[in-house]
């Protein structure tokens, strides 16, 4: 991986970081629409950097449904990816959950900025509560972790796991 790209995504991390922490902030003043978009940007952000360390491709979109998540479960499983990262003790990088929690919580990027905008029939603030907020608060918080541990690997080791990936 070249020093750009390297610089861009660890960027995205520091981003995801100020986004999780904005999101807690949120939440203990009892903002709730906007710790649910804080975590969201969050989620995607940490999302993004950890596919990018890993060397799959995915589009630049809010969420993957349908032929997008079909090409990077495809990757993953040619590259024999999730066995990869078990056979080098990384398997509390959970990709699958990842992908899950990106794709959840683009649903709610929308909503959580404007609210239900056809007709003007409620705000963000009317539509989410605390339950909602803790939920995206402790998914960024999981999805922040996983981008830190695969950034923090040496570069042999993700070299090592990003073996067969094709550049």
């Amino acid at each position: 991986m070249d020093a750009n790209a390297r610089e861009t995504i660890e960027g995205w991390i520091s981003k995801a970081r100020y986004h999780q922490e904005t999101a807690s902030e949120h939440l203990s003043s009892y903002h709730y629409s906007e710790a649910v978009e804080a975590s969201q940007e969050c989620v995607e952000l940490s999302v993004k950097a950890v596919l990018s360390l890993l060397q799959i491709r995915f589009e630049y979109t809010h969420g993957w449904r349908g032929k997008k998540l079909e090409s990077i479960a495809q990757q993953i499983k040619e590259r024999r990816l999730l066995a990869r990262l078990r056979e080098h003790n990384l398997a509390h990088i959970r990709l699958p959950r990842l992908l899950f929690l990106a794709d959840f919580w683009a649903q709610f990027y929308l909503t959580a900025k404007y609210g239900l905008e056809a007709g003007y029939l409620a705000s963000a603030e009317d539509l989410y509560d605390k339950d909602q907020a803790d939920l995206a608060v402790k998914h960024a918080r999981e999805c922040l972790n996983a981008a830190r541990w695969v950034a923090d690997l040496s570069g042999e080791k993700l070299a090592a796991v990003n073996q067969d990936a094709k550049t």
